[in-house]
């Protein structure tokens, strides 16, 4: 799994999104460095988000699962199960656990502020 990247915004209202440890050069002029981020707590940022990945990778198979045994079985039931399991998955499961996943990450960047490196 590839690593999140991060959103760095220049004071000039440019966004970017850059992998860990690179630096970026905005079109104003202003150079902006990953680097001061703490490694400790982007490799939790990276736990965090392959957890995340991983159950929704799981969630998606186990469904899978379960329209494959419906399929063999009770193919009659399926055109209610279906339905019924996708709304419960977009409507209540995937928003709960997005804005979980959401808090978190916020929890743990909230301490960064990167602030651009002195011209050259």
């Amino acid at each position: 799994m590839r690593a999140p990247k991060i959103t760095i915004t220049c004071d000039c209202g440019e966004t970017h999104r850059v992998d860990y440890g690179d630096s970026y050069t905005c079109s104003c002029g202003r150079a902006w460095s990953t680097r001061s981020i703490p490694e400790e707590e982007y490799g939790q940022i990276r736990a965090l988000d392959r957890r995340y990945r991983i159950a929704g990778y799981v969630g998606a198979a186990a469904f899978g699962a379960l329209v494959l045994f419906f399929i063999l079985t009770r193919p009659l039931e399926l055109a209610f199960l279906a339905p019924l399991t996708m709304a419960l998955w977009f409507g209540v499961i995937r928003p709960f656990a997005r804005r979980r996943h959401w808090r978190q990450v916020q929890q743990l960047t909230r301490r960064w502020e990167i602030r651009p490196e002195a011209p050259e």
